[in-house]
């Protein structure tokens, strides 16, 4: 996997998720908060965002999901030009950002 950018919610982070970093929900039930946590190992957890609901939550990890999955794709086929070679079809990753949303 290529690396993600990630925005915390209060806007004054930026973390780098390349595959070595977890990203988890956790609800606290003092508070009855509904957290995203970055992991960057056992003993540090950074908080990307807070929410109203583990639904909330899920839905903030499936977006996260689908910004890793993202990529340019090029369907390749003729050339333009005559003469010129065809383009080949390819699949390209690129920078990946996702800001965490306000809510």
């Amino acid at each position: 996997m290529s690396e993600v950018y990630i925005r915390s919610q209060n806007h004054e982070e930026i973390y780098t998720l390349n595959g070595s970093y977890a990203i988890k929900y956790k609800e606290f039930s003092v508070s009855k908060e509904h957290r995203i946590f970055i992991c960057l190992s056992a003993e540090s957890m950074y908080t990307l965002g807070v929410h109203e609901s583990k639904e909330r939550c899920i839905e903030v990890l499936d977006e996260i999901q689908a910004v890793c999955r993202s990529y340019l794709k090029v369907e390749g086929g003729a050339a333009l030009m005559r003469g010129g070679m065809d383009v080949q079809p390819a699949a390209f990753t690129v920078p990946r950002f996702y800001q965490m949303p306000e809510k």
